[in-house]
């Protein structure tokens, strides 16, 4: 059973976020309830299905639990062209098309073979997750076209750096779906054998198979988002365990103890915190204006300002008058509306 070591699994729930392909750095708290469902997803080896409205941070807890494990991430943004085999792998078949006809005017053979598919072909995300030892000897051995990986190498806030490949041999993944909602059903069905079996076998002649018995002592952790836009298919669902992320107290505290992640306090925090600053009235100023908007009756769930609205807010703020909490406070009374008010009838 993988779990957290003890300098792991301490105390602290704020969790730096490295950068990491297209998602800048940020900070995450990681509560007890999120903590609990992340140690029994990989303690016992199923997938962590993370249901929420849009901006409650779904996407952000799968780079969380990769710091709160010492995991490498690996991650895919669920698309609704993204087919079943762009997971375990893609075939450049341009490519390939155009090294069999250039071979066939009589040019030179070059480094490609087009009678070989490996060339042509790259790892994805689920191929990474489960054999990242396997994907890079594919990458390095035999893919002659340009392919995509995961970041080789990741900065902290204190200059460090961390190696993904060291992390995935030593103590494997934390692979994301994200937003699994947006393809057909026919995705998360095609994904029921692998996430059973955690490997799959590769479509060419030789008998090669990819699984994490062969190459890592745990199973990825893999943690599907989705945004409730299409229902998922039951089989999928029953092979999961369930994590909704949702206010367990009052929404505007729940909200404002997230903002304490990314806004230190002037009135409390130290010298050296690298974190924006701003004061308490100004989370709480913000924050009123929210559950004013949320109380509003032509909102239903799906279409209330939440998380992510409040943070953009905050965040604007902050650039537009830093260290000013008066020239905040004029800002805030000015602009709130437009971080708001995005499903309101004209005239409002």
């Amino acid at each position: 059973m993988n779990t957290p070591n003890d300098s792991l699994k301490r105390a602290q729930d704020r969790f730096y976020l490295p950068a990491i392909g297209t998602w800048p750095a940020a900070r995450y708290l990681l509560d007890q309830k999120s903590r609990d469902a992340i140690d029994l997803a990989a303690a016992c080896g199923r997938p962590l299905l993370v249901r929420g409205l849009p901006g409650t941070g779904k996407s952000d807890l799968a780079r969380a639990a990769s710091e709160y494990l010492g995991r490498a991430f690996v991650y895919e943004v669920v698309t609704a062209r993204t087919e079943p085999q762009d997971l375990l792998w893609r075939l450049d078949a341009i490519a390939r098309l155009a090294d069999a006809q250039a071979q066939g005017v009589g040019s030179k053979p070059g480094n490609t073979d087009p009678s070989n598919p490996r060339h042509y072909v790259s790892p994805g995300a689920l191929w990474w997750a489960i054999g990242w030892h396997s994907a890079e000897t594919h990458l390095k051995e035999h893919c002659k076209t340009a392919a995509q990986r995961p970041d080789l190498t990741l900065k902290l806030d204190d200059g460090r750096t961390i190696n993904q490949q060291d992390r995935a041999k030593k103590s494997g993944c934390v692979l994301l779906l994200d937003e699994i909602d947006k393809a057909d059903s026919e995705l998360p069905n095609s994904l029921l054998e692998v996430l059973a079996n955690t490997g799959f076998r590769l479509p060419w002649g030789e008998d090669i198979k990819v699984g994490y018995g062969n190459e890592l002592l745990c199973k990825p952790l893999i943690i599907v988002t989705t945004n409730e836009d299409r229902e998922l298919p039951p089989a999928f669902v029953r092979r999961c365990l369930v994590l909704n992320i949702e206010a367990d107290q009052d929404f505007g505290s729940w909200i404002k103890s997230r903002a304490r992640v990314h806004f230190r306090d002037p009135d409390e925090s130290k010298d050296d915190d690298p974190r924006p600053a701003l004061t308490q009235a100004i989370l709480d100023s913000a924050a009123a204006h929210l559950l004013e908007e949320r109380n509003q009756s032509h909102y239903d769930d799906s279409h209330k300002p939440g998380l992510a609205e409040y943070l953009d807010l905050l965040r604007g703020i902050h650039h537009l008058a830093p260290n000013d909490e008066a020239k905040q406070k004029d800002w805030l009374s000015r602009v709130y509306s437009f971080a708001y008010r995005k499903h309101a009838a004209p005239g409002r």
